[in-house]
């Protein structure tokens, strides 16, 4: 099915492009024919993600920027009008866990939940409208949500808050764009071994967990990144406004 993405060489944004699941989202994307366009603050990590890029012959363009300062959202049009590149999608793929109930998350932590895992997807969904409606066959923007939008977990205040933004950011979108062929959906991964959860030496979920999940174990992120190709792509041309959780069945109990 998704032989018939519809990519052809189109741009597709990711952002938090750099690691986790972004990274797997740039790798499948970039298998499937899109010229992706990586967008992170680590710099170091982008041009390692490049090289391994490089030898697969997938197009990608790394963009180092802070999706927090309104200048660098900014500079990212400019990027895609001089690269030439005519963009089918973005992902909005940032997001950081301050793991903080409310008496430990001050005004100040607060703040910068909500800049970097609502505002800076807003802030870049607005400056991609243009070329997003623009796009051939219609443009797709896909949110990446989390089950903390869906189930409430302790000691993550601002995370699930801001999850639980973008939901209402995505259907609100899907309803207001509807009618000119802007799709616009979400994802919400669930339990994902990412290198951030490998790195704390974490190799299974707990066991009061497992029992939970799919096989009893993490997604990988490439079964996410496989996700939001689809959304991404024309094999869901009729499918906007919709929620997809992708956490082997953990908000089904």
């Amino acid at each position: 099915m998704l032989e018939k993405s519809g990519f052809d060489g189109l741009g597709v944004v990711v952002t938090g492009a750099a690691a986790g699941i972004g990274a797997a989202t740039v790798e499948v994307l970039g298998g499937l024919g899109a010229h992706v366009l990586a967008v992170d603050i680590d710099a170091d990590a982008l041009t390692e993600l490049a090289a391994r890029l490089a030898g697969s012959g997938a197009a990608c363009t790394v963009v180092e920027a802070d999706l927090t300062d309104r200048s660098d959202v900014e500079r990212i049009p400019r990027v895609v009008d001089e690269s030439g590149i005519v963009i089918k999608g973005l992902v909005n793929n940032v997001g950081v866990n301050s793991r903080r109930s409310i008496q430990d998350l001050d005004p100040e932590q607060w703040d910068r939940d909500l800049a970097r895992n609502l505002t800076s997807a807003y802030l870049l969904t607005r400056a991609l409208l243009p070329a997003l409606l623009a796009a051939p066959r219609g443009g797709s923007v896909v949110n990446v949500s989390s089950t903390h939008a869906l189930a409430a977990n302790p000691a993550a205040l601002g995370y699930a808050t801001t999850k639980s933004g973008l939901l209402g950011f995505t259907r609100q979108l899907a309803a207001e764009f509807a009618d000119r062929g802007l799709r616009v959906n979400a994802v919400c991964p669930g339990l994902t071994m990412t290198t951030r959860i490998a790195d704390r030496g974490i190799s299974q979920p707990q066991e009061r967990l497992r029992d939970r999940l799919l096989g009893g174990r993490f997604a990988e992120p490439e079964e996410v990144a496989n996700g939001i190709a689809f959304l991404a792509s024309d094999a869901a041309s009729y499918i906007t406004g919709v929620t997809l959780p992708i956490d082997g069945g953990f908000t089904a109990r």
